[in-house]
């Protein structure tokens, strides 16, 4: 999902870095303001190991790639805003020390895989309750990547359009292309983040606890199941 430098119409990809840059510096508050001490560990742990996830990539066609992406595990368990910060240091290592997606076009992979990730991730996740977690982990990350494909695919579409197909790709081609493969992607990448945050509620309960409740401290102990 990492667009190149070259392949966006350069109003588009202004308006990508716009969009960064305001929402960025948003989610730096917000994450000042809010963020513990104590989760920066696992800020780091998470970036390393979304970094290494993203670096798996293979060519989908058009000129763009396709990879696990892991902004709603990040949401999940940071929450958005801190989520958004780390896929940013993510998306930047990437550019400038690994040629993974160009530098005009950052402002736009961090909007489509960060931001969108991050809030659809968040808010989905949240939309379900506790006892279907889960659930809400598959549905939080296959939606934050496929709508993160969806933007990528209107943006691409907007560049052909306003440039008379000197840049981007032709609608009927990115659309289709992005929404197949990424259907298929957003459903590995569920079940990956279903299956890691189940792992965490065995071993880690109190992580997840906090990341729900935003609240320090251990988790409350759990009634045991009745009978009936």
């Amino acid at each position: 999902m990492h667009i190149p430098d070259g392949l966006m119409d350069p109003l588009v990809a202004a308006a990508g870095w716009l969009l960064a840059i305001a929402v960025l510096a948003y989610a730096t508050r917000r994450v000042n303001r809010e963020m513990d001490d104590r989760r920066l560990p696992l800020m780091a742990v998470l970036a390393a190991g979304i970094f290494v996830a993203q670096m798996l990539n293979f060519p989908i066609g058009a000129g763009t790639t396709g990879h696990l992406v892991g902004a709603a595990l990040a949401a999940i368990l940071l929450g958005p805003w801190a989520g958004m910060a780390v896929m940013m240091v993510i998306f930047t290592i990437q550019c400038l020390l690994f040629v993974d997606g160009g530098i005009t076009a950052l402002g736009l992979n961090f909007f489509n895989m960060g931001v969108i990730g991050c809030l659809a991730g968040h808010f989905v996740h949240r939309a379900f309750p506790e006892k279907h977690g889960a659930s809400g982990a598959f549905a939080a990350a296959w939606l934050a990547v496929f709508l993160g494909a969806l933007a990528t695919a209107f943006e691409l579409s907007l560049s052909s359009l306003l440039s008379g197909g000197t840049f981007g790709i032709a609608p009927l081609i990115a659309m289709p292309l992005m929404s197949a493969y990424y259907a298929v992607i957003a459903t590995g990448e569920a079940v990956i983040t279903a299956g890691i945050l189940a792992y965490l509620a065995q071993v880690a309960p109190d992580m997840l606890w906090r990341s729900r409740s935003g609240r320090d401290g251990p988790a409350p102990e759990r009634e045991a199941p009745s009978d009936g």
